[in-house]
């Protein structure tokens, strides 16, 4: 009853915002993105937004002006005090906003509403702010990146109860994985996929220590990675050493340092496919 409601409306990955505080961070992400950044503050004057525009996808870099207490600048700040910068909030717009919020609600999870916007609070998401309401544009967008936004990869500690919850969020059916080809048998994930770009949800294998499992323990539910992948790898790599920014090579994949990227894991090369 609760997929069939909504499954004909599936919503999309449409865009990341990253809660940030230093301000190298914007040349770095203008090095992973490519293209142009747009600037803008919000209404209230408490924080400065920068957009790199992948395609019809984006990026946002969000960064308390001043030390707010209030507003949107607030929000972040308090954010960045709990938990240090990172993903702030993922948007997924619907177009049945009205009934994704209330079969979210008959599950009992907690809504935020606030100036046109529904979120979904973190409790009720794994850890993660999701928005579920299409961008709001300040202006024709700058010259797109030469990049792609890709996925969202969040860690979780029950694999099938998360799942529900983002079909429900989602409108898109769950996809098990089973065990990550890249995991060496410490985890499972399961997809979301929504178009060219999706959501991955990763659980720890039980019995099996892993990394995962550590940061699971020590620091809960969240986002582990955002894969934007580059078109041109090479070229990617060379803007980024070019800034001293630290890249990794996580075979298969290349990324970039979550302390060069306002704590947040980037993969730059494209997903692995499996079954």
């Amino acid at each position: 009853m609760r997929m069939n409601a909504i499954a004909t409306n599936p919503c999309r990955l449409d865009h990341v915002v990253i809660a940030a505080n230093d301000s190298r961070v914007g040349e770095i992400y203008r090095a992973i993105c490519g293209g142009d950044p747009a600037t803008h503050t919000a209404a209230d004057g408490s924080a400065r937004y920068t957009r790199f525009y992948l395609r019809d996808a984006m990026v946002e870099l969000a960064e308390p002006l001043g030390s707010p207490t209030h507003g949107q600048g607030g929000e972040i700040a308090r954010r960045m005090s709990r938990a240090g910068p990172g993903v702030h909030l993922i948007c997924l717009p619907v177009a049945d906003l009205g009934a994704r919020a209330a079969a979210l609600e008959a599950e009992g999870v907690s809504l935020l509403r606030s100036n046109g916007h529904v979120y979904v609070h973190p409790r009720g998401a794994n850890g993660v702010l999701v928005q579920l309401t299409p961008r709001r544009e300040f202006g024709p967008p700058p010259r797109s990146g030469d990049a792609c936004l890709d996925h969202v990869a969040i860690r979780v500690r029950d694999l099938a109860g998360a799942a529900r919850r983002w079909e429900t969020m989602t409108g898109v059916r769950a996809q098990a994985m089973g065990v990550h080809p890249i995991s060496r048998g410490a985890f499972e994930a399961t997809r979301f996929e929504m178009g060219a770009r999706m959501i991955e949800l990763v659980s720890p294998v039980p019995g099996q220590a892993s990394l995962l499992a550590q940061r699971l323990e020590s620091h809960g539910e969240g986002v582990i990675a955002v894969a934007i992948p580059a078109d041109d790898i090479e070229v990617t790599l060379a803007r980024l050493r070019a800034l001293g920014a630290r890249v990794l090579r996580q075979e298969p994949h290349w990324m970039v340092h979550p302390k060069d990227a306002s704590g947040v894991l980037i993969q730059l090369t494209a997903r692995i496919r499996h079954h």
